[in-house]
């Protein structure tokens, strides 16, 4: 089994190709792979090390890594079981009791799963997960001059799409990406498969913040990921995955999920989380030549993104002022001018009223 799930699920999510997941996995047999997922093809896990250092050197300069652990085969086999659980086949009148045992599983094994030990840990659990997002099943909807069927991550027989133009065949591909398959012809509950999904993340915070920018589920702050964020080499690494990511997203996931901090007086979190806000403000300023983005500045604005850079300048100015940064005197100075304008808006002035009581120190 753990041959199967190295060759057909772990292998092509790293490399591309066809991810063929087979039959459930289960916690106990996620745990007996304490052997790493060996396999005897050699030549794929070559190619396998290569494809994982090329993602790693994206993020930081690695030149290669280990066999998988057996933590990595475990959160393989969560992932292999998590999608699954969304499988339309169990969406039968006999089997829809099949996807919630199902997320039990995967829950059951993610639980076993500790965060990662240190900052290398988590940069090897990514090398496995980054394309997550990217991971999408096909589905062919066949449409001719008499009616139209829907075929999920199969093909359509050749019979079907026989005589074209006769027949005004039409054929339409849809990829449905990982966050799509609940409601594409699953029995499986969305909001429950959303749930397990942010469990699995939580696991390889790195592929949590690298993927903050995604749609759903929604970037949430988690003791994973600031327990990452809280060490240097971690908010190395998640600002080098921010740069690589829609600055706009970027910013309005981690405005939204610092204002869910800041509102459930999560203080302690919500200081972390504001560092790293200040550190896109530094270095976003530090190459802008002066310009600021209009939309911080707008009287009305109130959206997360605006949220996260005028707090993240707030937090910057206070620490260019404490001598904290790092910068010579006449660096300082100059981000200090640069920063004004957003610290000096409307946002920015309400947020520091809001927090005026509340001391958000750096860790």
């Amino acid at each position: 089994m753990a041959g199967r799930l190295f060759e057909d699920f772990l292998a092509p999510l790293v490399l591309g190709g066809e991810v063929r997941p087979g039959r459930l996995i289960g916690p106990r047999s996620a745990l007996e792979m304490d052997a790493g997922c060996l396999v005897a093809n050699t030549d794929l896990l070559v190619r396998l090390g290569l494809g994982r250092t090329r993602i790693a050197r994206r993020l930081a300069p690695v030149d290669s890594f280990e066999l998988p652990t057996p933590q990595e085969c475990w959160l393989g086999a969560a992932l292999h079981d998590l999608v699954q659980a969304a499988h339309p086949a169990l969406d039968t009148a006999l089997r829809r009791h099949a996807p919630p045992r199902i997320l039990s599983l995967v829950d059951a094994t993610l639980a076993r799963v500790s965060a990662p030990a240190s900052v290398g840990e988590a940069l090897a659990r990514h090398t496995w997960f980054a394309r997550l997002f990217e991971m999408a099943r096909i589905d062919t909807i066949v449409s001719w001059w008499v009616g139209s069927r829907t075929f999920m991550g199969e093909p359509p027989p050749t019979r079907l799409v026989a005589w074209p133009h006769v027949r005004r065949v039409h054929l339409e591909r849809v990829p449905r990406t990982v966050t799509d398959l609940p409601n594409a012809g699953a029995a499986v509950d969305p909001k429950a498969f959303a749930g397990s999904l942010t469990r699995f993340l939580a696991k390889t915070p790195l592929t949590d913040l690298a993927t903050c920018h995604r749609v759903a589920p929604a970037f949430q702050w988690g003791a994973e990921t600031l327990g990452l964020v809280g060490t240097s080499g971690g908010r190395t690494l998640a600002m080098r995955a921010f740069a690589r990511a829609p600055k706009s997203d970027v910013d309005a996931s981690l405005g939204r999920a610092t204002r869910a901090l800041v509102t459930a007086r999560e203080w302690r979190g919500a200081a972390m989380a504001c560092v790293i806000l200040a550190e896109r403000a530094l270095a976003d300023h530090e190459g802008s030549g002066g310009k600021v983005d209009p939309l911080t500045l707008s009287e009305e604005a109130n959206d997360d993104a605006s949220y996260a850079q005028c707090l993240g300048a707030l937090v910057a100015c206070a620490q260019l002022r404490a001598q904290t940064t790092g910068y010579g005197d006449a660096d300082r100075h100059e981000l200090l001018a640069r920063l004004m304008p957003v610290v000096n808006s409307r946002l920015a002035r309400r947020l520091e009223a809001e927090l005026l009581t509340t001391s958000l120190r750096q860790p």
